[in-house]
């Protein structure tokens, strides 16, 4: 625990604001705060959280927020999308409260780095990737800023690095969240779950080696499973691992499940939504994972092509990644894919390989995304070299999601109209071989309800055919209302059994 006499600390109140974005995970716990806002408690420093993307908490509750609660310093997370709007909240927080020191973390700030502060003139501290240790020593004091390792701060007019600080060897230091400052009412009932931190692997694209940095530590298998206990003593079931490589060490992956099992859990659902590497994954694996609770893998794939795996060094070949597609199937997890439109050097005939590949084996969801070329990555110093980009950085990093069909790149074997021909292709061609994954899935889930609930073999057909026919099941699977009905109804269990214990 913290020693420090409260009168010499430099900081002695921080307000944790989740910067606001569009994405499907925006319901969920913010992770990142939520590990700032317990470690920064764990060292007796006073602090509370405000999360931008409840759809309830306005800039104006905000203000009003640090008008009551008076913080010293205020600490926005950031990721790229939708940087700008963020900046302007900064702004705004800046003009009316002058006096408020504002720092910015996240992976947006770990990716442009200094950028961010000429950009944002409300910013006075940008916090490189891990925040725990810098923040922590910023709100402290004692230090000058050159040597808070992992600052970037203001110095007479001039911007400076301190330089990054060597990460974190041992993560059962850091208090997991437990989010006891959050409404729990206004998130989704999936909790989130980062059992370990890097990526030692060089994919051409990707940026998590600039967000969190290309080591990889883990927690123990205890402290995870620690933290999922916790979890569900509170209520909750879903629990969705966002490790970069969850399976990367596979004797660790083993003792997780060993955890798991010892503590008797009940009605898990564990996910590996975020994606693991088809090269770390085997049906013994997979398979003890399913028997504890695993029910859902998702995997980069990328291409369907090893000329293209090899241009954005994946370091796989297809026939692993078909491996691992079919011993997921076959084990019965439900599994989502993910692939990239338009690698350089990716033709359409390539392309047409990437789709059949999707069709191939009984998944239930096949996800197309634009490449995007994020900034200090290669596959950008390629496209920048090569003029392949069809707009700025400045613009796309703030409005380019990869869920849309916006290209990012244009190049003399997939130019952009052929990009936005691929991602329609893609997802037509793909839809009728995903609903009848989903339609399979859903009857024989729906055979097990019925047979739980007493009934025999016959009337648990009968009803399961009842439940399932054609445009019956069509609606139910593609219903977002009903979609929310169901998800309204297991918060309001959670919560009434939380409520009541």
């Amino acid at each position: 625990m913290c020693t420090d006499k409260e009168e010499d600390m430099r900081y002695k109140r921080a307000l944790l604001v989740q910067a606001k974005y569009d994405s499907t995970f925006s319901n969920v716990f913010p992770a990142g705060i939520g590990y700032i806002s317990e470690f920064l408690t764990s060292h007796n420093i006073e602090n509370d959280v405000y999360d931008l993307n409840v759809s309830r908490n306005t800039e104006d509750i905000l203000f009003e927020k640090i008008s009551r609660y008076d913080p010293d310093i205020i600490g926005f997370s950031m990721m790229s999308l939708n940087y700008k709007y963020n900046y302007a909240v900064m702004e705004r927080l800046k003009n009316r409260f002058p006096h408020i020191t504002i720092a910015a973390g996240g992976a947006h700030v770990s990716t442009m780095r200094e950028d961010v502060l000429r950009d944002c003139l409300a910013i006075d501290f940008g916090v490189v990737l891990e925040g725990e240790y810098t923040i922590l020593e910023l709100m402290r004091g004692g230090k000058a800023f050159s040597e808070t390792m992992g600052l970037i701060y203001r110095d007479n007019g001039k911007i400076s690095y301190s330089g990054d600080r060597a990460f974190i060897q041992d993560l059962d230091s850091l208090p997991y969240p437990k989010y006891a400052r959050f409404e729990k009412k206004d998130y989704s009932t999936l909790m989130s779950v980062f059992s370990s931190r890097g990526c030692p692997f060089e994919c051409t694209y990707c940026p998590v080696r600039l967000a969190i940095g290309r080591r990889f530590v883990a927690r123990s298998p205890k402290s995870v499973v620690d933290e999922l206990e916790h979890h569900y003593n509170q209520g909750y079931r879903e629990f969705s691992f966002r490790d970069d490589n969850f399976t990367l060490i596979q004797e660790r992956v083993y003792a997780i499940c060993d955890e798991i099992e010892k503590r008797r859990f009940k009605g898990l659902y564990l996910m590996c939504d975020n994606g693991v590497r088809a090269d770390k994954i085997d049906y013994k694996m997979l398979k003890r994972m399913k028997d504890v609770g695993f029910r859902m893998i998702g995997l980069g794939v990328e291409a369907g092509d090893d000329k293209i795996l090899k241009s954005l060094k994946k370091s796989s070949t297809v026939k692993v990644m078909e491996n691992a597609i079919k011993t997921a199937c076959d084990l019965g997890y439900i599994v989502e894919l993910y692939f990239l439109i338009g690698s350089p050097g990716e033709t359409w005939q390539d392309f047409e390989k990437t789709v059949a590949l999707a069709c191939k084996y009984p998944v239930m969801i096949a996800s197309f995304y634009h490449i995007l070329p994020y900034p200090n990555t290669e596959l950008f110093a390629l496209a920048k070299n090569n003029n392949y980009l069809l707009r700025s950085p400045v613009e796309y990093l703030n409005d380019g999601s990869q869920r849309r069909n916006t290209p990012f790149l244009s190049t003399p074997e997939f130019p952009e109209e052929l990009r936005k021909k691929a991602y329609d292709y893609a997802y037509k061609t793909t839809q009728a071989c995903v609903m009848k994954t989903r339609r399979e899935y859903s009857r024989k889930h729906a055979y097990e309800k019925f047979r739980q609930m007493g009934f025999g073999d016959p009337l648990a057909s009968i009803f399961t055919k009842m439940y399932t026919f054609g445009f019956i099941q069509d609606f139910v699977l593609n219903s977002r209302m009903i979609s929310n009905i169901k998800k309204d109804i297991k918060k309001w269990k959670m919560l009434s059994k939380n409520n009541k214990g």
